[in-house]
């Protein structure tokens, strides 16, 4: 993980500005309340752009075979705005991945901002976060690795604001091409299976050359 010496600072607001995203999505309100919003987030944008910009890591691939895999149990982070899924991010959603053995699992919750049918979070939105997940696990097994391929096979719907389960694993491993399945699920996984799935994937990753 890259050290963010603004961690929790950073968090607590992308926390508050996800949830005002999802506020703002999912309820109506008056004009004035709008034009107080779009005055500050104007300010707060402009203030932002005059500070020091982001610079992304160039070492990512190399840090998995230099920092320490993450211990069982323990959250793992790969950096904190990373997309979709990073604590510091406020575009994404609210999601908590931890190392189970040699697998992850996360428990996700996808507010209004990510519905499209009716109380249903966006099948993209989905697949998104599945690529993710797959991608933390490469982490868990300390190997850098680029997705090529992704199968989501949608057995039923996603709730919106409903706490969900990801869990992904490493199945198969021939050369550089490592296998990876992965279930979505309503309720919590125990001991490493899935309770009448919602979703099934499966990715293929190539192991970067070193």
């Amino acid at each position: 993980m890259y050290v963010d010496p603004q961690f929790e600072s950073r968090r607590k607001a992308a926390t508050a500005l996800r949830a005002l995203g999802n506020a703002f999505v999912g309820h109506r309100t008056d004009e004035e309340t709008l034009a107080s919003i779009t005055r500050w987030a104007e300010e707060a944008t402009q203030t932002l752009r005059s500070s020091d910009p982001v610079k992304r890591p160039t070492d990512y691939f190399e840090k998995r075979y230099t920092d320490p895999i993450p211990l069982d149990g323990q959250e793992v982070i790969a950096f904190s705005d990373r997309t979709f899924s990073g604590p510091a991010n406020p575009m994404g959603m609210e999601i908590e991945l931890k190392r189970r053995d040699k697998s992850v699992v996360a428990s996700a919750n996808f507010g209004s901002s990510f519905e499209s049918a009716p109380g249903r979070v966006h099948g993209g939105a989905i697949s998104a976060v599945v690529d993710d997940v797959m991608g933390y696990l490469m982490i868990v097994l300390g190997e850098a690795a680029y997705t090529a391929k992704l199968e989501v096979d949608y057995l039923g719907g996603v709730p919106v604001g409903e706490t969900v389960w990801f869990h992904a694993w490493e199945s198969a491993r021939v050369g550089r091409k490592l296998s990876v399945e992965l279930t979505v699920s309503l309720g919590p996984i125990d001991d490493f299976e899935a309770t009448d799935p919602v979703i099934i994937a499966r990715g293929l990753f190539i192991i970067a050359r070193k």
